[in-house]
């Protein structure tokens, strides 16, 4: 099954402008002592792509009234990983 193209579209747009969110807020000077992580980049990678994937799932139950079919998550995550290259380039600029 195919996710709606309105909500591919929407959830595009949405991955775009959370990713600039991103980029303009810049990144807290203490995060890698707080989570005890040396590669503060691939942890704010690997939290932001969670945060994003829990973010469209989310909306897909509140918009289709359900939760998606193994297939619908799985294209969920695929428009996630979608934009990897850019999404990897911007957080190991905080790799130490």
């Amino acid at each position: 099954m195919n996710i709606d193209p309105e909500f591919v579209k929407t959830t595009t747009e949405f991955i775009d402008q959370t990713l600039e969110a991103y980029k303009a807020a810049g990144v807290s000077p203490t995060v890698g002592d707080i989570w005890d992580c040396e590669n503060v980049g691939d942890f704010l990678c690997g939290f932001f792509v969670g945060e994003l994937v829990g973010s469209i799932l989310s909306a897909f139950q509140y918009s289709q009234k359900r939760d998606p079919t193994a297939d619908e998550h799985l294209e969920i995550v695929g428009l996630v990983e979608s934009r990897s290259k850019e999404i990897k380039e911007f957080f190991s600029k905080f790799n130490n």
